[in-house]
């Protein structure tokens, strides 16, 4: 990747080296879980600083990604050509790192037969899922990038008409779970949940190429101010213990309208800052990928620390998360040997 050439890409590039460092905290099973995370008491839950951190920052993680590639992407509208070039980069992202992480968790014949063929409905979200990994990101990358590039075609104000009604959309998806149990509707793999990040993205860079800035602005202070409204949601209405079938809290993860509408402010905010470069930040977005592709390798390791220093507290969340995340950087300096590096950069 070229260097980067103005203030608005290094802003993204801080977007990509802190919230890589969330995604590997969210799997290391976020920090300091409140009683949202306990199914039987669950209903004492009271908000607190943890959730703050854990469904509003570390959530962000995945949604802001997305956000971002369907910025670029818009920011460089292709041909079919360029799109299916993208496509196929995506797919062997999901192809690759899906099946190397379950024959790593569960071994060559095990992970063949642990395909549900003979049941239609757990081999669909397992498809859907990248066979139940944390590379579903790049199913539901592929998706959103073709309704990205489609809506590159449309008039503006029917693309932020069809961010305001997908944002509904994904506002009504938790209720119909509640009302239908079925798992997929407000699983975490499920595209719907990015559907708005497409028309978002689309905007925004229309926004931005046409010298928009302060209707730009004046998208990410609504967005900002509508995201406190929708907070209440996630803690009201949307609180359910049929979410415990899908995620380890009794609240959606990413079918949340108040994260669509925070990731567009935090957006916002990167495009328009003038933040200076940072060679530190420069390389932690250089690596942004490979720490997502392969931190969930060395997850497992948080329980070893925890049992060998006898860590507890603080130092049971933060020294487990620096040796992931210290790993991961390794591996993603590592792997271009062994690898093309559009595998894994």
């Amino acid at each position: 990747m070229a260097a980067p050439s103005s203030g608005r890409v290094v802003g993204i590039d801080y977007l990509r080296a802190f919230f890589s460092v969330c995604v590997v905290a969210v799997h290391l099973n976020y920090l300091f879980p409140s009683l949202i995370f306990d199914k039987r008491r669950y209903p004492e839950h009271t908000f607190g600083a943890s959730d703050l951190v854990n469904f509003y920052v570390l959530c962000l993680a995945v949604p802001v990604f997305v956000l971002i590639s369907t910025y670029l992407y818009a920011t460089r509208p292709t041909d079919t050509a360029g799109l299916g070039r993208r496509l196929w980069r995506i797919v062997r992202l999901l192809v690759f790192w899906s099946v190397l992480f379950q024959v790593y968790w569960l071994g060559g014949f095990a992970a063949v037969k642990n395909v549900p063929v003979r049941e239609p409905d757990k081999l669909g979200l397992y498809l859907m899922s990248g066979g139940n990994t944390y590379y579903y990101f790049f199913e539901s990358l592929a998706i959103i990038t073709v309704v990205t590039h489609a809506a590159t075609r449309l008039p503006g104000r029917v693309v932020w008409g069809l961010f305001a009604a997908s944002t509904v959309l994904v506002g009504v998806l938790p209720l119909l779970h509640e009302e239908l149990h079925y798992r997929f509707l407000a699983h975490h793999a499920n595209p719907l949940n990015f559907l708005p990040y497409a028309f978002a993205g689309v905007g925004l860079a229309r926004l931005s190429a046409a010298g928009g800035e302060r209707a730009r602005d004046l998208v990410g202070v609504g967005c900002l101010i509508l995201a406190l409204p929708a907070a209440v949601l996630d803690w009201t209405v949307y609180v359910d213990p049929c979410f415990f079938e899908i995620n380890q809290y009794a609240i959606p993860a990413y079918t949340r309208p108040s994260l669509v509408l925070l990731a567009v402010a935090v957006l916002v905010l990167a495009v328009r800052s003038r933040m200076p470069t940072n060679p530190v930040v420069r390389f932690m977005a250089v690596h942004s990928l490979g720490v997502y592709c392969l931190h969930p390798f060395f997850v497992d390791i948080k329980f070893k620390v925890i049992e060998v220093f006898g860590l507890s507290g603080m130092g049971a969340a933060v020294v487990p998360w620096a040796l992931v995340l210290g790993l991961s950087y390794v591996g993603s300096m590592v792997m271009p040997l062994f690898l093309r590096e559009e595998m894994i950069r």
